[in-house]
């Protein structure tokens, strides 16, 4: 009698979780140790953390860079947190769409109640299924008042996704954003959450090592496990898109700025951008204290500018009535021939600030706000190239 032994490929084979942060700089060493597994057995990526928390980058490529380098990578998904809505709305729709991960956010909703990203990825794991949702708990973030944006009770929003899930899967998982200690609402598992109910997966706080999961054939059972990537070259074409962006965003950083008359000062140069932005009658007022961190010194080229300013993306655009303009704070600057002296109570106005204002003042922003269809930095670069404003 014989005995015919069955070859099993790698995709039939159970799937191995990687858990990691999301530090575009490890990008290349994680996609190397990622697709190393590959050829043995599926896998999904789970990143944790901020895509965007190099500021310049993003700033330069209005997150290009990210987008791409997630993609490069192989990433299977991340949770979409209040700062991705920092975009606003029409551009996070691009980048949203243009990503080939999951960009995860069960409670962050628009207007019609549909989740602004994706409620939850399902993977095949050998002959089991995987699913798994996103939940953000960052709900102090004044992005969240966002016009268009409902901010929908975690709880709820992670009871409805897991109920889905269990429909569609054998093993489900939730990735919560920030780190927390809490309930894993009825989840098998949970990624970067302590909880005392589910298993908990978090990135490696050693930066030689990956946290891995391996899901059981039954996917009944996770065993966790580590890959060294002290032995690992990076992979190559990772980080030659990280290089060539990087390259392309100093160029433009170098950029030099148009030299002064005379030597601006921090409240100079506020001044004049703000002066800048009213005539350009982008609102009728702005609300601001300072445009710069306290310790910054002249810029001289586009990288000075963006590392200077408190806040160097979109502007918050708030509506407000002229009842309540006449109350704002004494910082706010009325346009040309416009007085809180002549404001119609009845008229609604529009009235420009950062985002970073509003997170120091929520209360302002609670009746919502919209953001400038480009970041402030740029604007900036405008009025100081044209030079119209002295």
């Amino acid at each position: 009698m014989t005995c015919a032994r069955r070859v099993v490929s790698p995709s039939e084979r159970p799937a191995r979780i990687f858990v990691t942060d999301a530090r575009l700089d490890r990008m290349p060493l994680y996609a190397a140790a990622v697709k190393a597994q590959q050829s043995v057995s599926p896998t999904i990526w789970l990143a944790i953390g901020d895509a965007f928390a190099d500021r310049r980058l993003k700033n330069l490529t209005d997150g290009d860079a990210q987008v791409s380098l997630l993609n490069r990578a192989g990433i299977d998904a991340i949770v979409l947190t209040p700062a991705w809505l920092g975009f606003g709305l029409p551009r996070l729709a691009e980048i949203v769409s243009k990503g080939r991960y999951y960009a995860l956010s069960a409670n962050l909703v628009d207007a019609s109640g549909q989740t602004i990203g994706y409620p939850f990825m399902v993977r095949r794991s050998g002959t089991a299924v995987v699913a798994i949702t996103g939940i953000v708990l960052d709900s102090a973030n004044v992005l969240t008042h966002l016009a268009g944006i409902k901010y929908a009770a975690p709880g709820l929003a992670a009871g409805k996704a897991i109920a889905l899930m269990r429909q569609r899967a054998d093993l489900v998982g939730v990735m919560v954003e920030p780190r927390s200690t809490g309930p894993a609402w009825g989840a098998d598992f949970a990624v970067d959450l302590n909880s005392s109910a589910g298993y908990a997966m978090t990135p490696s706080v050693d930066s030689s090592r990956i946290n891995c999961y391996d899901v059981s054939a039954d996917a009944n059972r996770l065993t966790a496990t580590t890959v060294d990537l002290v032995q690992l070259g990076p992979d190559t074409s990772v980080a030659r898109l990280l290089d060539s962006f990087r390259a392309a965003a100093g160029s433009l950083a170098a950029r030099p700025l148009p030299a002064a008359r005379t030597p601006r000062t921090r409240a100079r140069l506020t001044d004049e951008l703000v002066r800048g932005l009213l005539a350009a009658k982008l609102a009728d007022g702005f609300l601001c204290d300072s445009l710069f961190v306290a310790d910054s010194s002249e810029p001289t080229s586009v990288g000075d500018l963006i590392d200077i300013l408190r806040d160097p993306g979109r502007l918050a655009l708030l509506p407000v009535s002229g009842v309540d303009l006449g109350r704002l704070p004494p910082e706010l600057v009325l346009r040309p021939g416009l007085s809180r002296a002549k404001l119609s109570q009845g008229q609604t106005y529009r009235v420009a600030t950062t985002v970073d204002y509003l997170q120091r003042h929520p209360d302002l922003a609670e009746p919502g706000f919209d953001l400038s269809a480009r970041p402030l930095w740029t604007i900036c670069l405008q009025i100081l190239e044209s030079g119209s404003v002295r």
